[in-house]
């Protein structure tokens, strides 16, 4: 009894001991070329994480509108368990934020950390939010990176970047003042400042800065598609993801210089001022901002960061050519769509004359989208024609482009259709835009998409979310996202283009709609209202 009672003691020493050591790791100081931060563990004790850690200093004052500069050093070390605000917004994207910060700030460039509580070199997986360069934030409980870290053995970041008005305003002022001309591609600048801040730093926290994925989705996955066209990231990632990205029709800086002079008169400030302009206050500076999105609030080719469309310069050859992995959700732009009430009333013989009306279409133009998408397809309704062009002239189409470019030149090219949607509302609104994400970082349960997926089949979300991490983390680690006890993904070829369909089934099939998709390729500039 005796010894029984000494061996029981000594095994719970040696569990206080274990806990104390991954407690160390999370809270033991950690070195940066700014200065030491110190993390904390999360509450299941799996992963270890540091929130809002500064990567740039605060783009305020004079700094408004310039190219992100290095943060400032601090004495001692710098507790990092709190979040970073999101950065300035308003509309649509502020409602949905679910940002647990509480703070929005012009002082927003912030990145946040998880680890695997254990020793080790893990792959990095760098994200990017979406938002439309609208809004968004890396803080939404959606992006918590706990999980994947934990599960499948990696670091995880999630970045702030500015937006809107203060990611991309371009004025000829602020080309004239740029040593590089650059003008509009702030919130795009914070994005590679953030992975050259990974590359200096991530090893200290566990991470291998020789492989780093990024991933993001909408204007999150557009802005992969341009980090892979840009020479300004060059070496700093080599794998990437991109999720319902858009990657043509970006505005020209000189078609905005014409255009944005307009947008701040009620700023009180001229054009060319750029004195008064930035010592505007935050909020007066946001009012110039739209409550829609605006493709001029957006990244511009501005001869910079991008020379020509992303896609065309990833066609010339001269792009960070790197194992390439995209796709969308089926129903994209269903909930959009068919909210709108104008749209629902459109009558079968409406069909084509609304497209001119409505969409700016010519009259040939829409002629050839009615033969395309006929309504007998479609239970002879305009509405549900509707939402499949608003869908397919959008991201999948766009996913598909992305993957041929980049596969002229890549081997490991894979492409996916997410169709789940077996959630509250999915007969009506399919797998629409975003339902992809809490499936990647295992957040089923966590805002803003739990409230859609709570009281659903868990147990097949669950394996569906098991096998979806698993794609992504493969990739991360290896380029290709095929690996024990997951459906066999095949590769992506222009000789034999396949998509792998991510359902309750699993499974690899020819990619559809290729004549649709085609049309668009041609004919980008048609874009459905609201989308």
């Amino acid at each position: 009894m005796k010894k029984l009672l000494i061996a029981m003691l000594v095994m719970a020493g040696l569990a206080v001991s274990g806990s104390a050591r991954a407690e160390d790791l999370c809270a033991a100081p950690v070195k940066t070329a700014t200065g030491q931060l110190r993390g904390e563990a999360e509450k299941d004790g799996k992963s270890c994480v540091w929130r809002g850690i500064p990567y740039a200093a605060p783009p305020v004052g004079d700094l408004r509108w310039k190219a992100p500069q290095p943060a400032t050093p601090w004495p001692g070390v710098r507790e990092s368990v709190k979040w970073g605000p999101r950065c300035m917004q308003n509309g649509i994207m502020e409602l949905v934020n679910a940002d647990p910060s509480g703070k929005m700030s012009e002082d927003c460039l912030y990145l946040n950390i998880w680890r695997p509580n254990k020793p080790g070199k893990f792959p990095v997986m760098f994200w990017v939010h979406g938002g439309g360069y609208f809004g968004g934030t890396g803080n939404t409980e959606m992006y918590f990176g706990d999980r994947m870290a934990a599960r499948g053995e990696v670091v995880v970041v999630t970045i702030n970047y500015r937006l809107n008005i203060f990611g991309f305003l371009a004025l000829a002022a602020l080309s004239a003042e740029d040593q590089n001309h650059g003008a509009g591609n702030y919130g795009m600048l914070d994005q590679i400042a953030a992975l050259k801040w990974v590359r200096d730093n991530i090893s200290a926290f566990g991470g291998d800065p020789g492989n780093v994925t990024i991933f993001g989705e909408s204007a999150g996955g557009g802005s992969i598609y341009i980090l892979l066209a840009t020479p300004l990231a060059q070496g700093l990632f080599s794998k990437a993801i991109m999720e319902s990205g858009g990657i043509a029709g970006l505005p020209k800086a000189e078609d905005a210089f014409q255009e944005m002079p307009a947008a701040l008169e009620q700023t009180g400030c001229r054009a060319d001022d750029l004195a008064c302009l930035r010592q505007l206050p935050a909020k007066q500076a946001l009012k110039a901002v739209p409550a829609n999105m605006s493709n001029l609030y957006s990244p511009h080719l501005d001869g910079y960061l991008l020379g020509a469309q992303p896609v065309e310069m990833v066609r010339s050859g001269k792009f960070n050519n790197v194992p390439f992995m995209a796709g969308s959700n089926l129903n994209e732009a269903d909930i959009v769509i068919k909210l709108d009430s104008k749209l629902r009333k459109v009558k079968p013989d409406q069909y084509q004359e609304t497209m001119v009306k409505y969409f700016k279409t010519t009259e040939a133009e829409a002629a050839a989208i009615a033969k395309l998408y006929p309504l007998s397809q479609y239970d002879n309704k305009p509405i549900n024609a509707f939402a499949r062009i608003g869908t397919e002239s959008g991201m999948p189409c766009a996913g598909l482009l992305g993957a041929e470019e980049v596969a002229q030149f890549q081997k490991k090219v894979f492409l996916y259709r997410f169709e789940y949607h077996d959630i509250m509302g999915g007969k009506w609104v399919g797998a629409f835009h975003s339902l992809e994400m809490p499936f990647i970082f295992g957040n089923m349960d966590r805002k803003p998409l739990s409230m859609v997926l709570k009281g659903s089949r868990q147990k097949e979300m669950d394996e569906l979310s098991r096998i979806m991490m698993s794609y992504w983390v493969n990739f991360a680690r290896t380029g290709d996202p095929n690996g024990a006890g997951i459906p066999a993904w095949p590769v992506f070829t222009l000789a034999r283009p396949q998509v792998q369909v991510l359902d309750i089934k699993t499974r690899p099939e020819a990619v559809p709609n290729q004549q649709q998709c085609d049309f668009w390729k041609n004919n980008d500039r048609i874009m459905l209202p609201g989308f």
